[in-house]
């Protein structure tokens, strides 16, 4: 008898131990608050990507990661039918348990991709992105495959910033480049010397006897010859150059594009001011 007690209560022990009722309950609610987040989360980075002014900038924005974003979406689809699908009186089964513990453990991991397309589209949209350099118009102060960290948060300018510009155009839509002149200004170009409003323009930032500044008949100001022209800037615009104008900073290089080609740029079309340097962008690729 005392033997059929003792194997009784080991039974109803091993009934207890096995009851994951309060374990199925925990998990069930931490993967019901986390899939409810997650999905805000990607709405919101769907949502925000269309009135992301800066979007072809923003990395987050290759089909991979709207793929992957698109796929959790569907993983949170399928959290929900599971969780309809299973009764509260199931809650006390080992397998009901370890099926909403799986699912929390996958989602914890794939959720990391969710968060940080918001947080990169966030930052892309209101305070700084990244862009790669092809090209040789800016060295030597700027080189093909750098990499630039540029500021939006303001539309204020100084002379010798560092700017992307956005031109109409298909191949190089993008420029960098250093503003020279402001608003209101005039600018002339006399025999490879640059003068603001009839005063020397003093650019330590390049060798002058190395790099020269010519003019070209493509551009919107008053052009004599390729060693004199005039530009006015007007207000809400600004005059930019590139470092390595005619090619000369480094042998084999090309002449910019830049305002004597196309005239003074708008504020609007200037996507704001580069505030850091990467020298070899493979690193970040």
């Amino acid at each position: 008898m005392d033997d059929f007690n003792d194997l009784l209560e080991e039974e109803i022990e091993e009934e207890i131990e096995e009851d994951h009722t309060i374990e199925t309950m925990k998990v069930r609610k931490t993967l019901r608050f986390h899939t409810f987040i997650v999905v805000i989360v990607i709405s919101l980075f769907f949502i925000l990507r269309n009135f992301d002014e800066n979007i072809d900038f923003n990395n987050v924005n290759a089909p991979i990661f709207l793929t992957i974003n698109l796929f959790i979406l569907f993983f949170a689809a399928i959290i929900y039918f599971y969780d309809n699908r299973i009764k509260p009186i199931e809650y006390s089964k080992k397998e009901v348990y370890k099926g909403y513990k799986m699912l929390n453990d996958i989602l914890d991991i794939v959720s990391i991709i969710s968060y940080l397309s918001l947080i990169v589209t966030v930052t892309n949209m209101f305070f700084i992105s990244l862009s790669p350099i092809t090209g040789t118009s800016m060295m030597p102060n700027f080189n093909d495959n750098e990499a630039v960290i540029f500021s939006h948060m303001t539309k204020e300018y100084e002379r010798f910033d560092v700017v992307i510009v956005h031109q109409d155009s298909e191949t190089t839509p993008y420029l960098i480049k250093r503003i020279v002149g402001l608003p209101g200004e005039t600018i002339e170009i006399n025999n490879n010397q640059i003068f603001i409003d009839g005063t020397l323009l003093v650019e330590d930032y390049i060798d002058t006897e190395q790099v020269k500044t010519y003019c070209t008949n493509i551009h919107t100001g008053t052009y004599v010859d390729n060693s004199h022209c005039t530009f006015v800037v007007e207000d809400g615009e600004y005059f930019v150059l590139g470092d390595n104008r005619d090619g000369g900073a480094v042998s084999g290089s090309g002449t910019s594009i830049d305002s004597r080609y196309f005239g003074p740029v708008m504020e609007d079309a200037i996507y704001g001011k580069v505030v850091f340097k990467f020298t070899d962008y493979n690193i970040i690729k």
